[in-house]
């Protein structure tokens, strides 16, 4: 019998199987593919060896984790686990599938999750007959090394199954919080703005390069433009792309035809060799040494995250404490929205957006939680 068994053997499948092997636990990886099965293996066989070499972990342990890691293409080798956690391609269809085959041979007090960043976990759970076991376990790339784990409630999903994927979360080793079955959860909604808000800029005439030196010099780790090319940007674009259907097309959400108009044009970021920047050339270090521009480019950005965490507060998604730490934790923000709207003020945050609402229209609509807070004091869950 195995602890966990994991369905898909991508990269985040292995980085799960990998993350519950290196915490004692038992794990089998399924898949249809046996090359799929092979690149799993050989990629938690990869991680784990820089790890030795950084001296993170033994030789020793290094075998011991590899050995409780077994792969299979046969569902009925799940039969056992306690709880399946599906890693497969983000396609509704096939995740529907996955689930309703599972349910045939998993035992009747199984959980099972899925791993999806963006689907609706009740969606997912219409397609078996026990959608009370079915909750969301939407881990963060790379799975060994980030902590988050976003545990999404849908409809029906019963509380003991909630419970069940928090406390395996934490014996991964990973920070679980609870969030409602919305589009994009917390970190991919949250994060749109700090994407979306740069590209707007950009897009009014300002430059790559000014606007990532400004957003760094608030303290991210890297620009929105630097990290969209990492992502790549045709990636980016989807998820953009998918948030702004699913949330109706809503003014803030509107994709960037810049970034759209480089993805047709081949430049996807650093897998393409360029993108906003050219990684053929200096221009990435050049990138680095360029001055920030202003305040005024970080207070924008910040105050359209600050907003959207307002908006998702409002809307009961998750608590201000738990979207604080889902973004440190999920995007490596150096501040929470609510932190930084205290620090920053929220009647600053406030004025910043109704100023840009009167120039630009509705995608700048402040939520009424934030006015509030303006005109009442600090921030309470």
């Amino acid at each position: 019998m195995v602890d966990i068994a994991v369905v898909g053997a991508g990269t985040m499948g292995a980085g799960i199987a990998q993350s519950a092997a290196a915490a004692g636990l038992s794990s089998t990886v399924l898949d249809v593919q046996e090359d799929a099965l092979a690149r799993g293996r050989a990629s938690i066989e990869r991680d784990l060896d820089r790890r030795v070499k950084k001296g993170r972990i033994s030789e020793d342990e290094r075998r011991e984790i590899l050995g409780r890691v077994s792969m299979t293409t046969s569902v009925e080798d799940c039969a056992g686990a306690p709880v399946i956690i599906e890693a497969v391609v983000e396609n509704m269809e096939i995740k529907r599938k996955v689930f309703a085959d599972l349910e045939g041979v998993v035992a009747e007090d199984a959980v099972l999750a899925t791993n999806t960043s963006s689907l609706s976990v009740a969606g997912i759970a219409a397609a078996t007959e026990r959608p009370e076991r079915v909750v969301g376990m939407h881990f963060f790339n790379p799975v060994p090394a980030m902590r988050l784990v976003e545990i999404v409630t849908g409809p029906s999903t019963d509380p003991a199954a909630v419970r069940r994927a928090e406390e395996i979360s934490e014996r991964l080793g990973k920070t679980p919080i609870r969030v409602a079955d919305t589009p994009g959860f917390v970190v991919n909604r949250v994060a749109r703005p700090f994407y979306l808000e740069a590209l707007r800029i950009v897009e009014a005439c300002g430059e790559p390069e000014q606007v990532d030196a400004a957003i760094r010099e608030a303290g991210f780790r890297m620009g929105p433009l630097q990290l969209a090319d990492l992502i790549g940007n045709d990636i980016n674009l989807a998820v953009s792309e998918s948030l702004f259907e699913r949330y109706y097309f809503q003014p803030r959400f509107r994709p960037s035809y810049l970034q759209r108009s480089m993805v047709e044009a081949g430049l996807l970021g650093r897998k393409s060799g360029r993108g906003f920047y050219d990684y053929g050339s200096e221009d990435t270090e050049r990138a680095e040494e360029t001055p920030a521009p202003s305040e005024d480019v970080a207070l924008r950005v910040i105050s359209c995250i600050v907003n959207e965490a307002f908006l998702t507060l409002s809307e009961g998604v998750a608590t201000a404490d738990d979207i604080d730490l889902a973004m440190k934790l999920g995007a490596n923000y150096p501040k929470g929205p609510f932190e930084w709207a205290e620090e920053i003020g929220s009647h600053a945050i406030l004025e910043t957006l109704d100023s840009l609402r009167a120039a630009h229209g509705d995608a700048y609509l402040a939520c009424s939680l934030l006015r509030e807070r303006a005109l009442e004091g600090p921030v309470s869950n």
